[in-house]
């Protein structure tokens, strides 16, 4: 897989990961707060920001019981959704805009069709499945029809229903994929993150990009997963921890500890370096200082023959080495030799 492009960057390949500051619904369904979240990506160094686009009565019954623990075990998944989805279309139109015009790429999770077409028409560069939704074919079908990339989550997924969600992306001619492995608990715990997973899902998915999405708490883990070939990483993002109306707050990073983040990501890019060792440009003062030479332990004239008493082995390294001390032992000086001289071969014959 050579890469997917989304907005102006590439995804895959030798490409840097490509980093998704997942705002969600920490917009509280405020306008304002939405422009402020994505002024505090750009701050975070955020590749791009990620909302979520929906409406509680086609997302979830009244009834439905939340699969998260918060402060409010006695509410429903309506409940919290329907106080998060106010945000009207024109209004989306403002925050995708604004985004826009800070140069950052923005883009949505819809959770039904209607707002799939909305995303669309205002140009977003990209989808994003949710995992929760990953065997809703029809929505998925609808989503790839655009012709735009998609991340897809993949969190509780069996490799199965994997395969089904490509296969009806690629039904309707869509091959623009970003497999992100997530784990479907909130917070994940470090033991619970399953990095290994994103080799699995590049060994079996070749023909897609594959990333992750992460609700561990920290940094560690989501730059731990870029090691293990993470080319996409998203992670829940606020621009204050301490807003209660989402349920996300408290979990996400603010624009300081995303920065951080990115940071660490860059770092553990480079520092992959080769997979061979070989004559590393860090390592030549080492090489020529830090080890050792076969030297002189004493002056030695010219036309003596070297006895093993005559020689020490010491730094720097820029002698004859010292496995050679046997082929070095009865051979004749070429000329005078000061002591704890590095010794070379065209000292002696």
């Amino acid at each position: 897989m050579m890469g997917i492009r989304v907005g102006g960057k590439k995804i895959g390949g030798d490409n840097p990961c490509y980093t998704i500051a997942e705002a969600g619904a920490n917009h509280d369904s405020s306008v304002e707060k939405a422009i402020r979240l994505i002024d505090a990506a750009v701050l975070g160094k955020a590749d791009s920001i990620k909302f979520q686009t929906y409406k509680a009565e086609k997302l979830t019954t009244k009834t439905a019981p939340k699969y998260w623990d918060d402060e409010r075990n006695d509410e429903s998944q309506f409940d919290v959704y329907s106080r998060l989805d106010k945000i009207q279309d024109n209004e989306w139109k403002e925050i995708f805009e604004h985004a826009r015009k800070l140069g950052i790429d923005c883009f949505s999770t819809p959770f039904d069709e209607k707002s799939v077409d909305l995303l669309y028409a205002l140009q977003v560069p990209a989808f994003k499945i949710a995992s929760a939704d990953i065997t809703h074919i029809p929505l998925i079908k609808h989503v790839a029809s655009k012709g735009l990339p998609v991340f897809i989550s993949t969190g509780m997924a069996s490799h199965e229903e994997i395969s089904d969600a490509i296969d009806a992306m690629e039904d309707q001619g869509n091959h623009e994929i970003i497999l992100m492995h997530c784990m479907t608990s909130y917070p994940t715990k470090p033991e619970d993150a399953n990095l290994e997973i994103i080799h699995t899902l590049k060994s079996r998915y070749t023909n897609c990009v594959i990333g992750y999405s992460d609700h561990t708490l920290g940094i560690n883990i989501p730059i731990c997963s870029t090691i293990y070939g993470a080319k996409a990483l998203e992670k829940h993002f606020t621009f204050d921890n301490n807003l209660k109306q989402s349920p996300d707050h408290w979990l996400s990073l603010n624009a300081s500890t995303f920065a951080e983040m990115v940071d660490g990501i860059r770092q553990a890019e480079v520092a992959g370096g080769a997979r061979e060792r070989d004559a590393f440009s860090a390592e030549a003062d080492a090489v020529k200082y830090a080890r050792r030479s076969i030297v002189s332990a004493k002056r030695i004239k010219k036309g003596s023959i070297i006895k093993k008493e005559m020689l020490a082995i010491k730094r720097p390294g820029t002698g004859i080495y010292p496995k050679f001390l046997d082929r070095v032992v009865g051979r004749v000086t070429v000329r005078d030799i000061n002591e704890d001289h590095p010794l070379q071969w065209r000292d002696i014959e």
